[in-house]
Order: structure tokens, then C-alpha cells, then sequence
């Protein structure tokens, strides 16, 4: 397909010299491409489209409100389904108050800028920095990209860069202390407490993070306790706690968040993504109690966008929360997570390319080595992350690709799993026996020596 006007592409593929697959339709988990061939999208696009493609109840709400209104600018009115849909977010992940934005990296702008605003309204306007860590991924504007921790990603902003402060993550797989879940003693949670000493506390606002990985980490997923220890530096230092869950929330890891595992509410929170089901650019912002009653006294705050809280986004929001609650998807996506992740650790003793297997719900990583008893990546040479996505489309399956696992993102490859919320049994068994190919054919042009 031509793209002579097209700035970047950015399709992976094309640099694995693969050739471009041109998609042009999708029902449920199913995806066709112009030539017909079906495949199966075991990634929920960019990990958004958590109802499946071309559900009709959704498409006529959308219809229905850009008939009836299709946008109002917040600037000049407050449309009343503006607030039902702030309602429905609050009721559904537990936090008091929300803004809208139109995505993900908007949304953690608008973290940012909420928790610096929260200090200058306690009359601490000195604490306007936001720690964040390695491995990271938290957007595509600057200050995001600046936060993340994935060098790989950022490496066009090197020579400008911001780094206001990054500690480790907690890569049990690969712990950088050596130690095991019996000895761990978080350490990679105390590097926090020692930055904040090194760097000084009062200078910093927040402390980002994603609850659960997303592509950057495949799902990494942090020991018991980690939370509680992460909490107690935060409230000990005066560091409000900003959970980044543009991929892992809204349902995506089997909870309203997926903080919720570790029982630990943050004080903002970012969500993106699942929260329209796939079917409609949005994001939003949500803040606990704490941080609502300091903005009422605040008073007026100048931020904005365009298209935050525009009426199409907002039916869309609500009417995938209701589907989701009639159809009681939550359990559906701990149901065949579950079942997912246990057969897939049941397929790492075959396939000596399957090294860890983690995540919560239907976000699980899959992560690649060169040997299962010391966890070693495979060299970046042999491109096998490259192998294992040419060999999904081989087999009808397309992947999403999590490299960077390792050495501040400049090494160790994994896959990302996350299909939609409504797969059955039957489809993850499909996707299983495809996996199950996938790393067969991988595997004869790896070499393990």
C-alpha cells in the first residue's frame, strides 16, 4: 500500500522485513486482511479493543450520540452525560473524582500536572518533580516519554531528555540483588526511599508507576508486599502515588485496577485504553478523596483539551462499563486467564524458548531465553522476538511485541497476550495450539549453544 504522505509508518514489522499486513476487518477476536486471510488477535489491537471488533451495541450508542450531540467544548458547558460517565468511572474503580482526556498520554500529563498543582495548593510549590522507574512505559508527549524508563524507546530524546529520578522495578525474574521470594526484602522498593533521600524529598511531587506492565515489561507483575512497602515510603515522604493504568486497568488483569491485587488505592490514577472498550479515543484521570478536597479549595484550574469529555467518548465509556457489568466480564477474564497462564507454564517444558510466564487476567507475558535454569536472554543478534512474530502471522496469530525486559530496556524479548474480555474456552485453546506452532517453528532458526 502506498505511503508516500505518511511521515512515519511506524509498523514494526517493516523492520523485521515482513511484509506490511493490511488489515480491513474484525469480528470478535478475528481480523481479515485485504487478501482475505483470517487471523486471530490474541493482543486486542494495541491492547484497547477488550470487547472484540464490530459489536453492534456499542456502534449504535456512538451512532445515536453523534446524532444527538457530537461535541461540546468544556470551556462553555458541562454536558450532564459528562458527569454521568465521571460517575460511572468512580463507581467502578473506587476513586472520587475524575477528568477526561482524549488518551492515555494525555492522561498521564494531566497526572502530572494534578499532582504538582495538588503541592502548590497545600503551599509546597518546591515539590514538582515525579520519580518513576526503569523498564517503564507512560506515553508518547515529552514529559511521558521523559518519565519512562525504557531507553530503547526514548532514544530520539537523548540529547534533551528530562530524567527527574528512575529506580529499578521489581524484575523478579531477573532481580538485579539476586535474590529469591523467600529472601526478598524489597530491595527494589527501598531504592525508592534512598533517591527520594539522595535527590531530596521536598522537591518531588509523585511517584509513577504501572500497577502490572504493559508492553515494555510484558506483564511484570510485583511480589506480595511490594505495594504495602512502596505505600508506606510514599506517605513517610509526602509523595503522592500516581498508578499508571492506561493498559492493566479497567478490567484488563480481572480487576477494576490492577492495583487492586495489592490492595493499595493511589491517590491519581491513569486509565486509557479498555476503558471504551477499543471503540473510541478516550482516557481520563481519576484522584482519591485526598487530593478532590484539595482541588475545591484550589479553586479554578487552567487545563484542557479539545476533545476531553467530548459526548461520544463519554456514551462510549458508559455503555462499555454496563456490558461489561451485564455480562459480567470480570470473571470471565480471570476465568480464562487462569486457565491461559497455566497452560502456557505447562508449554514452557517443551519449548526451551518460553522462559517466564507472568501477569494477572488476560495480560500475560511470555518472555524469551536462551536457557531456563540462569533465565539468559537471547543475544539481540538472533532476533527472536522477529522469529516468533513472523511465525504468529505463519500461523494466523497476531502478536504484540514486549522487548526490553532487561538492562534498562536495551535487551530481553517477550510477547504480550491479551485477548479480548469475551474469549471462550474454545478460542483460547485455538490460541494455545497456535502458540504451541508458533514457538515450534520460532525455535528451528534459534540457536541455543
Amino acid at each position: 500500500m502506498p505511503k508516500a504522505y505518511e511521515l512515519h509508518p511506524h509498523v514494526f514489522l517493516s523492520d523485521w522485513n515482513n511484509p506490511n499486513i493490511a488489515l480491513v476487518k474484525g469480528k470478535g477476536m478475528y481480523q481479515w486482511d485485504v487478501n482475505g486471510n483470517e487471523y486471530l488477535d490474541s493482543c486486542s489491537g494495541a491492547v484497547n479493543v477488550s470487547l472484540g471488533y464490530g459489536r453492534e451495541d456499542i456502534s449504535e450508542v456512538i451512532r445515536k450520540q453523534a446524532v444527538e450531540l457530537s461535541y461540546l467544548t468544556r470551556f462553555t458547558s458541562v454536558p450532564p452525560i459528562l458527569d454521568e460517565c465521571s460517575n460511572v468511572l468512580a463507581d467502578f474503580t473506587g476513586m472520587d473524582r475524575f477528568f477526561m482526556t482524549s488518551g492515555g498520554s494525555e492522561a498521564n500529563e494531566m497526572a502530572f500536572r494534578i499532582a504538582k498543582a495538588y503541592w502548590v495548593g497545600q503551599g509546597k510549590p518546591t515539590k514538582n518533580k515525579i520519580m518513576s522507574r526503569w523498564l517503564s512505559y507512560h506515553g508518547n508527549t515529552f514529559a511521558t516519554a521523559c518519565a519512562g524508563g525504557n531507553l530503547a524507546r526514548k532514544n530520539d530524546l537523548a540529547a534533551y531528555a528530562v530524567d527527574e529520578g528512575h529506580i529499578n522495578a521489581p524484575t523478579c525474574y531477573h532481580c538485579p540483588y539476586h535474590k529469591t521470594e523467600t529472601t526478598c526484602n524489597f530491595e527494589c522498593a527501598n531504592e525508592l526511599e534512598d533517591a527520594l533521600i539522595n535527590r531530596g524529598a521536598n522537591n518531588y511531587a509523585a511517584f509513577l508507576l504501572e500497577p502490572i506492565g504493559g508492553t515494555t515489561t510484558a506483564a511484570m507483575t510485583p511480589p506480595v508486599g511490594y505495594f504495602k512497602r512502596i505505600k508506606e515510603i510514599c506517605d513517610k515522604y509526602d509523595l503522592l502515588l500516581i498508578a499508571d493504568e492506561v493498559l492493566a486497568g479497567y478490567g484488563r488483569a480481572g480487576k477494576p485496577l490492577s492495583i487492586d491485587w495489592f490492595d493499595v488505592q493511589p491517590d491519581i490514577v491513569s486509565l486509557a485504553k479498555c476503558i471504551s472498550g477499543g471503540y473510541f479515543p478516550v482516557g481520563a484521570v481519576g484522584v482519591n478523596k485526598k487530593v478532590s478536597e484539595v482541588f475545591q479549595k484550589v479553586g479554578h484550574y487552567y487545563a484542557g483539551f479539545t476533545w476531553a469529555g467530548n459526548p461520544i467518548a463519554c456514551a462510549t465509556v458508559i455503555e462499555n462499563t454496563r456490558i461489561m457489568r451485564e455480562e459480567n466480564l470480570l470473571a470471565n477474564v480471570n476465568t480464562q486467564g487462569d486457565y491461559m497462564k497455566e497452560q502456557l507454564i505447562k508449554m514452557r517444558d517443551r519449548h526451551p524458548l518460553i522462559g517466564d510466564v507472568r501477569g494477572k487476567g488476560l495480560l500475560l507475558g511470555v518472555e524469551l531465553v536462551k536457557d531456563h535454569a540462569t533465565h539468559t536472554c537471547l543475544p539481540n543478534e538472533q532476533m527472536a522476538l522477529a522469529k516468533v512474530m513472523k511465525a504468529g502471522y505463519a500461523n494466523g496469530v497476531i502478536l504484540e511485541a514486549a522487548s526490553g525486559k532487561m538492562n534498562k530496556g536495551i535487551e530481553g524479548e517477550a510477547i504480550l497476550l491479551a485477548p479480548y474480555f469475551s474469549i471462550t474456552r474454545a478460542e483460547v485453546d485455538l490460541l494455545l495450539e497456535r502458540l504451541d506452532a508458533i514457538f515450534t517453528m520460532a525455535e528451528k532458526e534459534i540457536d541455543f549453544n
